[in-house]
C-alpha cells in the first residue's frame, strides 16, 4: 500500500472513532482506539468504539465498489473477534455539510429490520436512497437491503440508523458481549 493511501485510510478511521464517539457517547467503550495489526490474517477489525462491535473501515474514491468488501471484511473478523455485532463503514468523499459522510454496511442489522424497508438489486440505487435529502424521513430511519441472487443480503443505511440499531439491540437484554475483540 501506497503511503499516501495508508494515510488516507488512517485518516478516515481516527474520523470514524470521532464520529461513532459523538453519535452515541454513552455506549462507547472505556478507550475507544484504532486497533493494531490491520490486513494480517487474524486481523479482528479496524476499531474498538463499541462493546461487542467489529468495525471494518474502508475508505475508497469509488464507495460502490467498497461496501461489499467492508461488510464481508468486517463480518469474517467479527467472528475471529468472538464479537456479537459487525459493520463496515465508508466515507463518502465529498459529501456536503448536512449530507450523508459516512455509510454504515453489514450482512446482519443489529436489530430486527425496520418494517418498510427498501430492497434493491443494485448498491447504487440502495445508496441514493440512503443519501436523499428527504427531511421527512430522518437518517436513522433509512435502512436498504441489497438483495441478489446468489450473494448474501447487503444493509446500507446512514452510519446513524445504524448506530439506533444497535442501540435497540443491546438495550432487549442482549447476551454477554465481549470485553475486548481478541488478538
Amino acid at each position: 500500500m501506497a503511503n499516501s493511501s495508508k494515510r488516507k485510510g488512517d485518516r478516515a478511521e481516527r474520523e470514524a472513532v470521532t464520529v461513532l464517539r459523538g453519535l452515541a457517547p454513552d455506549l462507547v467503550v472505556a478507550s475507544p482506539q484504532r486497533l493494531l495489526g490491520a490486513g494480517r490474517r487474524e486481523d479482528t477489525g479496524d476499531l474498538w468504539v463499541f462493546p461487542g462491535v467489529t468495525v471494518q473501515v474502508k475508505c475508497r474514491a469509488d464507495p460502490l465498489n467498497a461496501l461489499r468488501a467492508a461488510a464481508d471484511g468486517a463480518t469474517a473478523q467479527a467472528a475471529r473477534a468472538g464479537s456479537r455485532f459487525a459493520v463496515g463503514l465508508i466515507p463518502l468523499p465529498r459529501a456536503r455539510a448536512h449530507a450523508v459522510r459516512w455509510v454504515a454496511c453489514c450482512h446482519h442489522w443489529p436489530a430486527p429490520v425496520p418494517a418498510g424497508t427498501s430492497r434493491f438489486r443494485s448498491v447504487a440505487r440502495a445508496l441514493t436512497l440512503i443519501r436523499a435529502r428527504d427531511p421527512a424521513v430522518p437518517r436513522s430511519h433509512r435502512v436498504a437491503v441489497v438483495d441478489r441472487a446468489g450473494s448474501t443480503p447487503l444493509f446500507l443505511a446512514p452510519v446513524e440508523a445504524w448506530v439506533d440499531a444497535y442501540r435497540d439491540a443491546i438495550s432487549v437484554g442482549a447476551p454477554s458481549i465481549p470485553a475486548r475483540p481478541g488478538r
